[in-house]
C-alpha cells in the first residue's frame, strides 16, 4: 500500500517541472500520512499559518483549513469528509496519502484528472418512483420532488446544449439495476442521483462518491461489512472525476440555496458502486425537518436546486477540460499549478451554447414489471 501510495501522490507532481518538492511518507497508525507543511509545499502555496492544532494553506484562488483531531477538512470553504482522521504528529499535522490524492488534488487540479473528457450526455436519476415513494414529509414524497428537480435540471441543460437522459420520465418503478446499466449505456456522460433525505433532527444537503478501495463509508444506513470493502468497483475507475463532479454539485448548491453544509462524503451505494461513467448522488435537504421541508416543498426551491445541478455540471466539464481550452495560460503558468480555479468556483453563468441538436431526451428505461 506504501508504494502504490507514494506513486500515486508523487506521479502528480512528476508533469509539474519542477524538482524538490517531493512528498514525505510519515507512517502513522498503519497509514501513509503527509504534513499540511509538505501539501502547501508541493503547491506552492504562499500561505501557510498553524495555530495549535488547526492549520491553514492556500493562496488567492484556493484555500485549504483543517484540523488535526477531526474527520473533516474545507478547501475554499467547502467541507469534505476525509478517508481517514486527521492526525497531530509531534510538530506537525497530518492529512492522509490517500485523502491527498483521491480529494485534495481532483479538487485543486480537475484539469489533471486523467480520461475525463468533455461531457455530452448528462444522466440524471430522479430516485426512487412507482411503487417506492422514498421519504416522506408532511407536504410531499421524495418521488415526486426528485422528479422535478430533475425536469428543472434538464431543462437548464439542454438549453446549455447537452443532451440529457433521465432514468425514469414519470411515476416509475425502476431498479437500482436498472438505473445502473442505463446511465453505463453511455460515453461521455456524467450520472447524477437526485434524493432527498429525511431523519430526526437532520437538515442541510449532502453529496456523495463511491468510496475508494478500502476506504469506510460516510453513510450511517450502510452496513459495517459493507462499507470496507477491499476491492474494486467498476465506479472505482472514475475516484477523481467523481469527487470533483460531486464537489461542484455541492459547492454550486451551497452557493445559491442558503443551507446548512453537510459535507461531501464517501459511500457504497449500489447506484455508484457498478457506474461505468463518472457519477455522484445529492441528498438536497431533509423531508421532516419542519423549516426545510415546507421550503423543498415550494416549486420555486426546488427549480433553483436542478438549476444548481446543471450549473455544477457546466462548471465541471469547463473545469476538467481548462487544459484543452486555454493553452495560453497554461503556457504562461509554468512550474506553477496550472489550474487557476477550483472546481467549487463557478467558471460561468450556463449560457446557451451552439446547439448540439435540439432534443427530447429519450424514456430512458421500459419498466415491463410494472
Amino acid at each position: 500500500m506504501k508504494i502504490f501510495l507514494c506513486v500515486l501522490l508523487l506521479s502528480a507532481g512528476m508533469d509539474r517541472g519542477f524538482a524538490g518538492e517531493e512528498w514525505k511518507i510519515i507512517s502513522a497508525e498503519g497509514r501513509d500520512y503527509v504534513s499540511f507543511a509538505n501539501v502547501a509545499q508541493f503547491y506552492r502555496f504562499p500561505r501557510f499559518t498553524q495555530a495549535s492544532r488547526t492549520v491553514s494553506l492556500g493562496d488567492e484562488h484556493h484555500g485549504l483549513r483543517a484540523q488535526a483531531g477531526t474527520s473533516e477538512f474545507f478547501i475554499n470553504g467547502l467541507r469534505f469528509f476525509c478517508d481517514y482522521p486527521l492526525l497531530a504528529h509531534g510538530d506537525d499535522n497530518l492529512i492522509s496519502a490517500m485523502d491527498v490524492s483521491k480529494i485534495v488534488e481532483p479538487v485543486l487540479r480537475p484539469n489533471r484528472i486523467a480520461g475525463a473528457g468533455a461531457v455530452e450526455t448528462v444522466v440524471l436519476d430522479p430516485g426512487h418512483g412507482g411503487e417506492d415513494s422514498g421519504a416522506a414529509g408532511p407536504f410531499g414524497s421524495e418521488k415526486a420532488y426528485t422528479l422535478d428537480v430533475a425536469f428543472a435540471a434538464r431543462e437548464e441543460l439542454q438549453r446549455a446544449g447537452f443532451k440529457v437522459e433521465l432514468t425514469r420520465t414519470g411515476d416509475e418503478t425502476v431498479s437500482l439495476e436498472q438505473r445502473v446499466d442505463f446511465a453505463s449505456r453511455f460515453s461521455k456522460a456524467v450520472f447524477v442521483s437526485i434524493h432527498f433525505n429525511s431523519a430526526a433532527g437532520g437538515s442541510g444537503v449532502e453529496s456523495y462518491v463511491l468510496a475508494p478501495i478500502g476506504v469506510p463509508s460516510n453513510a450511517s444506513s450502510e452496513d459495517q461489512a459493507a462499507s470496507l470493502e477491499g476491492h474494486a468497483n467498476p465506479g472505482n475507475a472514475h475516484d477523481a472525476a467523481n469527487i470533483a463532479l460531486a464537489a461542484a454539485v455541492q459547492g454550486t448548491i451551497l452557493s445559491r440555496v442558503s443551507v446548512f453544509d453537510r459535507g461531501v462524503r464517501h459511500a457504497r451505494f449500489h447506484v455508484l458502486r457498478e457506474l461505468k461513467i463518472p457519477g455522484m448522488l445529492v441528498e438536497g435537504g431533509f423531508l421532516n425537518d419542519p423549516l426545510e421541508g415546507a421550503r423543498i416543498a415550494t416549486p420555486a426551491y426546488r427549480q433553483r436546486l436542478g438549476a444548481a445541478i446543471a450549473q455544477a455540471i457546466a462548471t465541471y466539464d469547463q473545469a476538467v477540460n481548462f487544459k484543452a481550452n486555454s493553452p495560453a495560460i497554461l503556457a504562461a503558468a509554468g512550474s506553477l499549478p496550472a489550474h487557476t480555479h477550483s472546481i467549487t468556483e463557478p467558471l460561468g453563468a450556463v449560457a446557451p451554447s451552439p446547439a448540439k441538436n435540439s432534443q427530447t431526451p429519450s424514456v430512458a428505461i421500459q419498466t415491463s414489471n410494472k
